[in-house]
């Protein structure tokens, strides 16, 4: 049993260890740091005429067609008045009054006659259990009943209402076994986030260990093709909106953390000044024989920040990209499961499964070294006056 817990610090390098009862040794514990590399929304293609028997979502011209009558759809469809469509699905159903648009102003769209996106029939989804419930049933209080996932390696009561909304949405299914171009949020080159594991006795079994995960200052280290990778050198800032510390276990290899809610600054479709949040945030991940941390995350998020890349991506992402923005918020909505709202009794989030990866890497807090890759500095004899 841990009893307490020493930390010295010295220049560059730590040593964090605690005594335990018994013989009374030494029982090394140690503090591991890595920098976020990837963390995106899970994604499962499985065969489309189960996934989507009715077909795809519709693109952004399709629900324009589908707003008018079908007099009016048959005579746009013709060759001679392809302009004439183009200019009123691109211009006049992507705009509103004032100079809004379907993407960014998406609640202002988002009306009782607004198509739906077409919502994925499958039983077999990407993510976690996030509130303890098989199905529909028993979920927490601020839960909304719904449908649970089975994922691909056989876990029940698996949660991802995003996944449901946007897997029939070509954008993000793709085609032809491709990867559809709205399925990333992967790379956070640009916005860094360390993780600090505090504590470690064991990477094969520890029963408390403390995760720390914040923003950083700092640069991430980058290779050629603008991936983070490991052996950089990170601060971790000290504002408490960008930066939680939670508990977490090690069972059978897999960190498992409790919930927590999580906000990071995101820098979304190259613009500042964002925020990535996903509410009772969990990490699942294994270190593997690289010293990375590897697995999943999930948490529920907001319903305008699940949709943020497609708010600051503006009107183009409707007319260019064919995303009917105002449709996929309006579905997402419909299908939030979480924060339930106690005076309207409407889900304000959506459950949302995330890949997690984390390269090994130097961080500091404040100066004094945190967490090094591999827990570097490992003996008292390593330090430095």
């Amino acid at each position: 049993m841990k009893i307490l817990r020493l930390a010295f610090a010295a220049g560059g390098g730590a040593l964090v260890a605690s005594l335990s009862t018994g013989a009374g040794q030494m029982q090394p514990t140690r503090d591991y740091g890595f920098v976020l590399s990837s963390m995106g929304a899970q994604f499962y293609v499985g065969d489309d005429k189960i996934d989507c028997p009715e077909g795809r979502s519709p693109s952004t011209q399709a629900a324009f067609l589908e707003s008018v009558t079908a007099p009016e759809r048959a005579r746009l469809l013709k060759p001679e008045n392809a302009p004439e469509l183009e200019r009123r699905y691109k211009e006049d159903y992507v705009y509103g009054p004032n100079g809004t648009n379907i993407c960014t102003d998406a609640e202002l769209f988002d009306t009782p006659d607004r198509i739906l996106q077409k919502p994925v029939q499958s039983k077999i989804g990407p993510g976690m259990d996030l509130d303890g419930a098989i199905g529909a049933a028993g979920p927490a209080p601020d839960i909304c009943p719904h449908d649970s996932f089975t994922s691909p390696t056989g876990e029940k009561g698996v949660d991802n209402q995003y996944f449901r909304s946007i897997a029939c949405n070509t954008s993000w299914r793709g085609v032809g076994g491709g990867q559809g171009d709205f399925l990333g949020e992967l790379s956070w080159a640009d916005s860094p986030v360390v993780v600090v594991v505090r504590g470690v006795e064991s990477w094969s079994n520890d029963p408390e260990v403390e995760v720390v995960i914040a923003a950083s200052p700092d640069r991430a280290p980058r290779d050629a093709t603008q991936k983070v990778i490991e052996g950089g050198s990170l601060g971790m800032t000290q504002n408490p909106r960008h930066r939680v510390k939670v508990r977490g276990e090690i069972r059978n290899g897999v960190l498992t953390t409790e919930p927590a809610d999580l906000i990071l600054p995101r820098h979304w479709v190259g613009a500042s000044g964002g925020e990535f949040v996903l509410n009772k945030a969990r990490i699942r991940a294994r270190l593997n024989d690289k010293g990375e941390l590897e697995g999943d995350a999930g948490g529920y998020r907001p319903i305008d920040n699940a949709i943020a890349v497609l708010r600051v991506g503006g009107p183009g992402v409707a007319s260019a990209a064919g995303v009917e923005c105002a449709s996929v918020r309006k579905t997402m909505r419909l299908l939030a499961d979480g924060d339930r709202d106690p005076k309207t009794g409407q889900c304000t989030s959506i459950s949302q499964g995330l890949d997690f990866a984390a390269k090994p890497a130097f961080v500091f807090d404040q100066g004094r070294l945190a967490g090094a890759p591999g827990a570097a500095i490992t003996s008292a004899a390593a330090l430095k006056p």
